[in-house]
């Protein structure tokens, strides 16, 4: 049976070839066509798909060094190729090992990429391959002469950068040219019917209903509800509007143009279809709109818990994810994370802090008679009919909350914790009510946090905002849409020791563009506070750490020229930066990821969406909840 095994494999190795019209390999491609016939699209889990063929460099061939452009279409690996045409009898491992990360090594493996929208074709290599100057010489050297058309080289990771820099007369393709030059991207998948809405500009006085799909030429910082999003100026996949995209369960994405794209469509009822890699709009059908205006799509409404008898300021340490009850998830999921590394020897650390529990809320809420003014306001039929109305009447409310006196002896308490647990140094004062950071509703950026509070008054004006912030116009509104009982929700806070951070951003421990792909954290990074990450209103530094075999695949690279850093009075200023330089270097970025990877653990290894800071060379977490994947 073996023999006939091995008869069998021959015979099919011979006549293979007989079943392709295109050969296996070729040593020269002299036309599109050409490259056509030999080249595949793999769609998902790599950011963007481009049409490439592969290619294999054998240094060790007799004459000198031999090349072959692979027949991408039959075969799906390097190494694949390297065994079928008996080039090598080495084990995959074996072979993996020694011709990706060696200089002496035998095979140079890659591929030639042609991006539509640039007309360019370009010449990339595995993330996780160590190039060296010579080795990439050596490639373009083989290439070009047998390419009809002209290559340049596309780096894949921070070390592939640093090689190609070391040779000047190198053409090159940027990361951040070729991410610009896409025509699509999901964020969020799914399908939704409603009135168009386009806006160049959101500002504070536009209005967007629950049925509107909008087209918004920029990424906001927050956002209302509505059926569907489309933005022309691509935000991170972790900025907060796309995470609030998640948990509304929206269509959302980005499309190139797409202001000037959809101009004609704007007020008309159109349908959009987010799947793939593509995202469609066009006007709806007379079915699709009677169907989106009569749907009830109101969820039965929840009651967010809260334990209003807990009055204890509780430092991180003290604190189970158990405890959301008391003192909000936010808060309680930090918690987990501090003790789940007390005593034990970790790559990062959790910057001391406490928290104040809901109790709190509860007590200037009744103290100051706003539970009646709340009641009131609920009441009111014009909260949920006029926009405008609901807006100023929620500004309104909030300065009463702004204006508010402290409940009896909590100053004082503040002061005494603040000293015991973080000491001197400003804080950051950050909401964790009971209706955000949960497994079904993030609510990511929709209360308020305050950065490098310094002192004790100004403390306890940034915890009356925070509490406030529990009635912005956008945290109101999605929760409207989720059916959360506004009565219901109570604002804690999170007291932290402010770190000024030299670089910050967000990781989730797993691949959102590919969630099958296993073993995966994805990285935004940005130099400075991570404020300016989570806004998306700048392209992030975005890079996908790969565990087995381990690599890290640089997408973009940051191009905020601005950074924010703490002022010597409280809070924050800016500071011009260069753009487009590396923020992590792949050393840094590996470590990221695995503490990623350790936090994930804590919370019995289900992905995570963790913000974490860099002061020097130590990594800090600052905030760890459920990832939301949408749909």
């Amino acid at each position: 049976m073996r023999l006939l095994a091995v008869l069998s494999a021959v015979l099919l190795a011979l006549v293979a070839p007989l079943a392709h019209a295109v050969p296996a390999h070729t040593d020269r491609i002299d036309s599109k066509a050409q490259f056509d016939g030999l080249a595949r699209t793999s769609p998902g889990g790599r950011y963007a798909s481009f049409p490439q063929v592969m290619f294999a460099i054998d240094r060790a061939a007799k004459g000198g060094p031999r090349l072959y452009f692979i027949n991408s279409r039959r075969f799906a690996f390097h190494l694949d190729f390297v065994q079928g045409a008996y080039l090598s009898t080495q084990d995959p491992a074996a072979l993996l090992e020694a011709n990706y990360s060696r200089d002496n090594r035998r095979f140079l493996f890659g591929s030639v990429l042609w991006y539509p929208t640039l007309k360019r074709f370009g010449v990339e290599f595995w993330e996780g391959d160590r190039l060296t100057p010579e080795l990439l010489t050596l490639a373009i050297s083989q290439l070009q002469p047998r390419f009809y058309a002209p290559l340049a080289f596309k780096a894949n990771s921070a070390h592939q950068l640093e090689t190609a820099a070391l040779l000047p007369g190198l053409q090159t393709i940027d990361a951040n040219a070729l991410f610009g030059s896409r025509d699509a991207l999901v964020l969020n998948a799914g399908k939704a019917t409603g009135r168009l809405r386009i806006v160049p500009q959101l500002t504070k006085d536009t209005l967007l209903a629950p049925d509107d799909i909008a087209i918004l030429g920029e990424a906001p910082l927050q956002l209302s509800p509505v059926a569907g999003l489309v933005t022309s100026e691509f935000s991170t996949p972790l900025a907060h509007v796309n995470l609030l995209a998640k948990s509304w369960r929206i269509p959302n994405g980005y499309v190139r143009d797409a202001v000037r794209r959809f101009a004609e469509l704007d007020g008309k009822w159109v349908r959009l279809e987010a799947r793939g890699e593509t995202i469609e709009l066009r006007l709806a059908t007379a079915q699709e709109v009677a169907a989106a205006q009569s749907a009830t799509n109101r969820r039965k409404v929840q009651v967010a818990k809260a334990d209003l008898s807990y009055r204890a300021l509780p430092s991180l340490g003290e604190l189970r994810a158990r405890d959301s009850i008391r003192v909000g998830a936010k808060a309680a999921n930090l918690g987990e994370v501090a003790r789940g590394i007390a005593g034990r020897s970790v790559d990062f650390s959790v910057p001391p802090g406490f928290a104040v529990p809901f109790a709190w809320f509860q007590q200037f809420v009744t103290a100051n008679r706003l539970d009646d003014r709340i009641a009131a306001l609920l009441a009111n039929p014009r909260l949920r009919q006029d926009a405008a109305w609901r807006r100023e009447a929620l500004a309104e409310l909030r300065r009463a909350f702004a204006q508010g006196a402290m409940p009896a002896g909590l100053g004082p308490e503040l002061e005494r914790r603040r000293r015991e647990v973080i000491g001197a140094g400003g804080v950051f004062v950050r909401s964790s009510t009971n209706s955000e950071d949960l497994p079904g509703f993030n609510g990511a950026g929709l209360y308020s946090s305050v950065p490098n509070v310094v002192d004790q008054a100004a403390l306890e004006a940034a915890i009356r905002t925070v509490w406030g912030s529990v009635w912005n116009d956008a945290a109101f509104a999605a929760r409207e849409a989720a059916g959360i009982d506004h009565r219901s929700v109570k604002g804690g806070v999170l007291v932290q020791l402010g770190m000024n951070a030299e670089t910050s951003g967000v990781m989730i421990t797993e691949n959102p563009f590919d969630p099958a792909e296993r073993d995966t954290v994805f990285i935004n990074a940005k130099r400075g506070l991570g404020i300016r990450v989570v806004e998306g209103r700048r392209v992030a530094e975005q890079l996908l750490y790969r565990s087995d075999p381990e690599a890290i695949q640089l997408l973009t690279r940051s191009t905020d020229d601005a950074m924010l850093t703490f002022d010597a009075n409280g809070g924050v200023r800016e500071v011009a930066v260069e753009p487009g330089h590396v923020v992590l270097t792949d050393e840094r970025a590996r470590r990221l990821a695995r503490v990623g990877q350790q936090v994930a653990r804590i919370f019995g290894s289900k992905p995570q969406d963790i913000e974490w800071l860099l002061i020097g060379d130590r990594i800090h977490i600052v905030q760890s909840r459920p990832y939301l994947r949408g749909n």
